[in-house]
C-alpha cells in the first residue's frame, strides 16, 4: 500500500487492519515521508526503484499493488516495469495524466510556518488556520509535524523543501506511451473529487487495459478514508475476482 503526497503510511492503517486477516500486508512510506530516508528528488524512476528495492528486501516475490494519489502514480509506473511482479493493480482517486498546479498555498504556509519555534501543535494549527481554512486539510498537513527526540523542538518530518520543489514533476503523468500493465487493475474513485474525471478511465486503459472502475458517490480524494465501508467492499470483490 502506497499513500499520497504529504501523507504516510498512517493514513492507510484502518484499512490494513481489516485486510491483515487474510492478506500479508505492508505499508510502506515513499521516500521524503514519514521516517523514509530524504532524498533530493522524486523522479519516477527513482521511487519505482525504492518500491523494487523494498520488494527485495522483504523477500516479495509477487504482490497485489495499491496506492492513493501520487501512490497510485507510482503503482501504475512499477506495474508497468515489472508486471510479473504485480498479482493485480489497485489505483485510488489517482488517473493517468498531467494536473494543473496543486497544493501551492499549502506548501508556502508550511514553509512560513516557524516550526522550531513552536511550544505546541494548537498554536501550530492557529497559525496555518489563516492560509488553510479546512479543517480536515490542517489536520492532515499537521501530521508530519513531530518533535525532535534528542531536543523536543518541533520540526516537519517531511523534506518539505525537496517535496515542494518536485511538485512540477509529480504532477506529470508517470506513464510513458510504450508502458502497459495486462493484469486485473481497479480504479476506485470519489463521486466529490475532481482528481478523476468521466473520461479518463476509457483513457487510461490504453495502458492498462483490465482497468475496471468503482465509484464511490459520497467520497472525496481520500475515498478509503472517507468511504471506509464502501472502499472495503469494492476492493475485497475485486480481490475476490482473481484470487
Amino acid at each position: 500500500m502506497l499513500h499520497g503526497l504529504l501523507g504516510s503510511g498512517r493514513n492507510w492503517s484502518t484499512i490494513a487492519r481489516a485486510l491483515e486477516g487474510d492478506f500479508a500486508v505492508h505499508v510502506v512510506n515513499l521516500r521524503n515521508h514519514g521516517q523514509s530516508p530524504h532524498a533530493e528528488s522524486m523522479r519516477w524512476s527513482e521511487l519505482v526503484a525504492d518500491l523494487e528495492a523494498y520488494r527485495e528486501r522483504a523477500g516479495l516475490e509477487s504482490m497485489v499493488l495499491m496506492g492513493h494519489s501520487l501512490g497510485g502514480k507510482i503503482a501504475m509506473r512499477y506495474a508497468c516495469e515489472y508486471g510479473e511482479r504485480v498479482k493485480g493493480l489497485a489505483v485510488v482517486d489517482i488517473a493517468a495524466k498531467a494536473y494543473p498546479p496543486y497544493h501551492e498555498a499549502e506548501f508556502r504556509a508550511m514553509k512560513r510556518l516557524a516550526v522550531g519555534d513552536l511550544l505546541n501543535r494548537k498554536e501550530a494549527e492557529e497559525l496555518l488556520s489563516a492560509e488553510v481554512p479546512d479543517w480536515a486539510l490542517r489536520q492532515f498537513l499537521l501530521t508530519n509535524l513531530v518533535r525532535d527526540g534528542a531536543t523536543g523542538i518541533f520540526k516537519w518530518q517531511i523534506n518539505l523543501e525537496a517535496l515542494h520543489a518536485s511538485l512540477p514533476h509529480i504532477r506529470q503523468n508517470s506513464l510513458r506511451e510504450v508502458d502497459s500493465y495486462a493484469g486485473p487493475s481497479l480504479l476506485v474513485r470519489g463521486g466529490k473529487s475532481d482528481f478523476v474525471e468521466d473520461g479518463d478511465l476509457e483513457r487510461m486503459r490504453a495502458w492498462l487495459p483490465q482497468l475496471k472502475e468503482v465509484l464511490l458517490p459520497e467520497a472525496g480524494h481520500n475515498v478509503h478514508v472517507e468511504d471506509r465501508a464502501g472502499f472495503l467492499q469494492a476492493l475485497r470483490a475485486w480481490l475476490i475476482s482473481f484470487q
